[in-house]
């Protein structure tokens, strides 16, 4: 016996073609729903990127190797390199940041990894928290 019905909820044969096309159907459906939960997550991520740049010292540039249109934000923070690729959508969010070519002194990256990049957070982040005001 087949784990799969030969029927359909009316009687009606399925037929092999019917099944792929509703599985390619899905699975496109669930792409689709993927990217749009992605693209919200480094929307948010890109506004407190935006805020943070408007902060500390910070360049945008071009980056190639994350797709067409990207740009990398480059932004220093208590002494350390901290590096965002930024998507065409959202780069509005970056008016404020200056552009140079992707070969600028203030867009070389440091050679730090995602986790190295954590850490630092975590650090300067402490070491803010140090001065024991927590009114603000």
């Amino acid at each position: 016996m087949s784990v799969f019905p030969d029927t359909d909820t009316w009687g009606a044969p399925i037929q092999p073609h019917e099944v792929l096309d509703a599985a390619e159907s899905m699975g496109r459906r669930l792409v689709e729903e993927h990217e749009a939960a992605m693209n919200a997550a480094l929307r948010e991520r890109n506004h407190l990127a935006a805020w943070l740049a408007a902060l500390h010292p910070s360049v945008l540039a071009p980056a190639p190797d994350a797709g067409d249109g990207w740009y990398r934000l480059f932004l220093r923070a208590g002494g350390w390199q901290f590096t965002w690729p930024i998507q065409p959508g959202d780069l509005l969010l970056f008016d404020h940041v200056q552009r140079v070519p992707a070969g600028d002194a203030r867009a070389r990256w440091d050679g730090h990894t995602t986790a190295q990049k954590y850490l630092r957070i975590r650090t300067h982040t402490a070491v803010l928290g140090l001065d024991g005001d927590s009114s603000a």
